[in-house]
C-alpha cells in the first residue's frame, strides 16, 4: 500500500487565530486518498501551535513605529514547526507522495521554503493544493518548479484524476456530500478552544453571490449544494462520542442561504439526544440577509452563542458597487442586531477598510453607530485576493501585485485616492481602541 504525507505548512504573520487553523481541506484530501487505497498521515505543523518572534521583513518596516503600541501587535512571528524539522520528519516517514496545503497567497513564501527544503535533500514527489493552488496554478508551477503537480479545485474531483495518472490505478471522482473528512487522523486534544475539543466541518459548499473582493467561487462554484442533514449529524455525533468534541465550527461560506435547510438543521441539533451541551460557531460568518428573529431563536436553542456578520460597509453605494447583497436595508440590519443582543448573542460585525470609494469619515461614522449597539466591530483591511474581480480591475503597482506577501490585511498594501496607508493603519488602531473603550 502506497503512503502519502499531507502537510499543513507553517505561516509567518503578526497574529493568527487558532480556530481558523483546523486542516479541514487536508482531511477531505486524506479521505479521498484513503478511499483510493492509500495510507495517509497528516503532519499539521501548526498544532499544537508554537510561535517564535522573527525579524520584521523590510517590506513591512513602515510598521515599526506601531509595533508594541496599544491596540496593535507586538512583533512579527513564525507559527509552527521550522521547515527543517518538517523536512526531516518527511524523510523519516519516506512517503511515496507529499501533498502540501496552500490556502492563502500571503503565506505562500513558507510553502516555497518548505518545498525547497524537502526537494533539496529527498527525491519525493510533491503536489500542492488548496485555495491558492486553485486561483494561481500556472503561476505556482513557475514559482516552484520543484513541484510535480498543482491540484486545482476540489480534491474529490481533481485529486482522483491525478492519482489515476500518477499511479495508474482506478480512481473515480467522489461526491463530497457522501464522504466524511478524515478527522480520525488528528489527535483530538491538539485542537481545543479553552478546555473544549473542537473540529471544523462543512455542511454546504458554494456561494451564489458575486462580491467583487472574493474568490471562493473559484474553488466551490456559485451553486450552493448541501449535505443531507442526517449525514452532518452523524459526523457530529461520531466526533462527540469518539473524540469528546464539544465545539463544532462550520466553515461554510453561505450556510444560511437555504433558509428551510438551515432551520431544519438547527431544530435537529436542538433535539438531538447525543449532542448535549455543544456550541456551534460560524467563523466565516453568516449572511444576515436570510436571518430573522425566528432563526435567531432556533440558533440559540441549537447552541449558537456568537454571531459573526459581515456588513462590509455602512455605505449602501459601496455595497452595491462591489455587488454585496443587500436585501435588508440599514434599518432592518440594525433591527436584527437589536434582536440578537436581546437574545444575549455576542455579536461581531465585520467592516472592510480600504475599498476604493470609501472615506475615513464614513468608516468612523458606521463604527460609532455599531458600537452604540454594543457589538464588536471587526476591522478587516482590504487586500487583494487572486481571481477576484477587484484583483483583475484595480491598477496596482507591480511591486505590490507580484509580491504575494502583500496579500494580507496587515500589509496595508492597497492605497486608494481616499485612503492612504497611514489612514488605514490609523483606522485599524482606532477601531480596536474603541472596542476596548466600549468594553466589548
Amino acid at each position: 500500500m502506497k503512503k502519502v504525507l499531507l502537510i499543513q505548512p507553517p505561516i509567518q504573520d503578526f497574529y493568527t487565530t487558532s480556530i481558523r487553523l483546523y486542516p479541514l481541506g487536508l482531511l477531505y484530501a486524506a479521505r479521498v486518498l484513503e478511499l483510493n487505497g492509500f495510507r495517509v498521515e497528516v503532519l499539521d505543523s501548526l498544532s499544537p501551535l508554537r510561535k517564535k518572534e522573527i525579524p520584521l521583513p523590510e517590506k513591512f518596516s513602515f510598521l515599526k513605529p506601531y509595533l508594541g503600541q496599544p491596540n496593535f501587535f507586538k512583533c512579527y512571528q513564525h507559527f509552527g514547526w521550522p521547515p527543517e524539522k518538517i523536512a526531516a520528519r518527511a524523510a523519516e516517514l519516506a512517503p511515496d507522495l507529499i501533498g502540501i496545503n496552500s490556502s492563502f497567497a500571503a503565506y505562500f513564501s513558507t510553502v516555497v521554503e518548505l518545498v525547497k527544503k524537502i526537494s533539496g535533500k529527498h527525491r519525493i514527489p510533491i503536489i500542492i493544493g488548496g485555495n491558492q493552488a486553485t486561483c494561481c496554478p500556472e503561476e505556482i508551477k513557475t514559482r516552484v518548479p520543484e513541484v510535480e503537480a498543482v491540484i486545482a479545485g476540489q480534491a474529490e474531483d481533481n485529486l482522483s484524476e491525478f492519482l489515476r495518472d500518477k499511479f495508474g490505478q482506478e480512481a473515480e471522482p467522489l461526491d463530497w456530500k457522501n464522504i466524511q473528512p478524515a478527522h480520525h487522523l488528528l489527535k483530538p486534544e491538539a485542537y481545543r478552544i479553552g478546555k473544549k475539543n473542537y473540529i471544523s466541518l462543512q455542511a454546504s459548499r458554494g456561494c451564489p453571490q458575486n462580491c467583487s473582493f472574493c474568490n471562493v467561487h473559484l474553488v466551490f462554484g456559485r451553486v450552493v449544494s448541501y449535505r443531507e442533514i442526517s449525514a452532518v449529524l452523524r459526523e457530529m455525533r461520531w466526533n462527540y462520542l469518539k473524540r469528546e468534541v464539544r465545539i463544532f465550527n462550520f466553515e461554510d461560506d453561505n450556510l444560511s442561504y437555504d433558509r428551510d435547510w438551515f432551520s431544519e438543521f438547527l431544530q435537529a441539533v436542538a433535539v438531538d439526544r447525543t449532542l448535549q451541551g455543544i456550541e456551534l460557531t460560524f467563523m466565516n460568518g453568516l449572511s444576515y440577509e436570510n436571518l430573522d428573529g425566528e432563526l435567531l431563536r432556533l440558533m440559540k436553542q441549537a447552541g449558537v452563542r456568537k454571531l459573526d456578520l459581515s456588513w462590509v460597509s455602512g455605505n449602501p453605494f459601496i455595497r452595491k458597487k462591489y455587488h454585496r447583497p443587500q436585501k435588508k436595508d440599514e434599518n432592518e440590519f440594525f433591527s436584527l442586531l437589536k434582536e440578537a443582543k436581546s437574545l444575549d448573542f455576542f455579536v461581531t460585525v465585520y467592516l472592510i477598510l480600504g475599498l476604493p470609494g470609501q472615506t475615513k469619515e464614513e468608516i468612523i461614522e458606521v463604527t460609532e453607530k455599531l458600537l452604540e449597539m454594543k457589538v464588536l466591530v471587526g476591522p478587516s483591511v482590504f487586500y487583494l485576493t487572486p481571481g477576484s474581480q477587484l484583483h483583475s480591475d484595480l491598477e496596482i503597482p507591480a511591486e505590490v501585485r507580484d509580491d504575494w506577501d502583500n496579500y494580507r490585511s496587515l500589509a496595508f498594501a492597497v492605497e486608494t485616492e481616499g485612503l492612504k496607508r497611514r489612514d488605514l493603519i490609523e483606522l485599524f488602531i482606532y477601531i480596536r481602541r474603541r472596542n476596548l473603550e466600549n468594553r466589548i
